[in-house]
């Protein structure tokens, strides 16, 4: 039987993990159909003590076995193949060994695609897209998968005008208020949007005839009184970072 993948635990407040290869994560050879209906263990960490009150996904710790191991509090009860993809989206945009851990992040949406899909909310299958689209095997997978991450990040984006429109005010209070399927309400400043825009620039770059013209296209919505612009020029305190999203 598999075993779980299993981040070090802080002791007392301190890192037990700083000295660990991340690739001790998860094995080349891990087999994901035996941790499907594998549920995740009840976790002890900053949040379940009640020393971190924001959303799990809202912080970040530097070590990544510290970070996972807070991480696996979203999925408590749930399938260990979801932290497990948390995981792989870590490990890859922090650029950490990913020469192991870009093959298992490939394997895992071939063979688990059909219960990862149905399984993980938007906020993940998001990162998902952004992951494929920064680490993407072939151009056309690259530019497949930024379709998903303009959809849901333009709906986000709309949707939190929208929310503050009914308020009367910029949305405020901690990151992490829920807009719809773990999408969160952008905070105005934040990098999202940047972000959305570095990656839609690097697809524009791999065609000399679209390219061009979605670089334009970029442009003038970024220009022009739009969405994108006016949730842009906010303030910077209390921004989201790329890891509001999947928590890097």
């Amino acid at each position: 039987m598999a075993e779980a993948p299993d981040p070090a635990r802080p002791r007392d407040g301190v890192s037990t993990s700083s000295r660990r290869d991340p690739r001790a994560f998860a094995a080349s050879d891990i087999d994901f159909a035996a941790l499907r209906d594998m549920p995740v263990a009840a976790v002890e960490n900053a949040f379940t003590r009640g020393e971190r009150r924001r959303a799990v996904f809202g912080g970040r710790r530097a070590d990544f076995f510290d970070h996972m191991n807070e991480l696996r509090s979203e999925f408590v009860g749930r399938s260990e193949l979801l932290p497990l993809h948390a995981g792989f989206v870590v490990a890859l945009r922090r650029k950490v060994a990913v020469a192991h851990f870009l093959p298992l992040y490939l394997r895992l949406w071939r063979e688990e695609c059909d219960f990862l899909r149905r399984e993980l909310s938007l906020r993940w299958l998001v990162s998902a897209c952004d992951t494929l689209v920064d680490f993407g095997e072939t151009p056309t997978q690259r530019a497949v998968a930024l379709n998903g991450t303009v959809l849901a990040n333009l709906a986000k984006l709309a949707e939190t005008e929208r929310r503050r429109a009914s308020v009367g005010e910029r949305p405020r209070g901690p990151r992490g208020v829920e807009l719809f399927d773990g999408m969160t309400v952008f905070k105005p400043g934040g990098d999202m949007i940047d972000n959305l825009f570095r990656r839609v620039a690097r697809i524009a770059e791999l065609d000399g005839v679209a390219g061009p013209i979605l670089d334009e296209v970029a442009l003038r919505l970024r220009r022009h009184d739009t969405v994108v612009r006016r949730l842009q020029a906010g303030p910077t305190e209390d921004t989201e970072a790329d890891e509001g999203e999947a928590a890097p």
